[in-house]
């Protein structure tokens, strides 16, 4: 699984290659397999898929939007405290 280093993994988000990456921020959902867009915020989710012996939710990745300017004033401040050992 290939992520942009400008995507926004959020926690308990579980990204393999064979989870897919569904963006759900236009009038139809685009899905994606193998990657994460750069600039994507991208949230856990489930779809549902039907079986023989029922219907299961199974996890995918949504994307619910993009990066946003104070998004980077805030992570490049954290970077600046990593550098300097001052936050980990």
């Amino acid at each position: 699984m290939r992520s942009s280093p400008t995507s926004i993994p959020t926690s308990l988000l579980v990204l393999a290659a064979s989870v897919p990456v569904i963006d759900v921020t236009g009038p139809e959902p685009v899905e994606h397999r193998g990657y994460v867009p750069p600039g994507a915020v991208v949230l856990p989710g489930t779809r549902p898929k039907s079986y023989p012996a029922g219907e299961f939710d199974l996890p995918c990745a949504l994307i619910v939007g993009q990066r946003s300017e104070s998004t980077d004033l805030k992570t490049s401040l954290n970077d600046v405290l990593r550098e300097f050992e001052i936050a980990q």
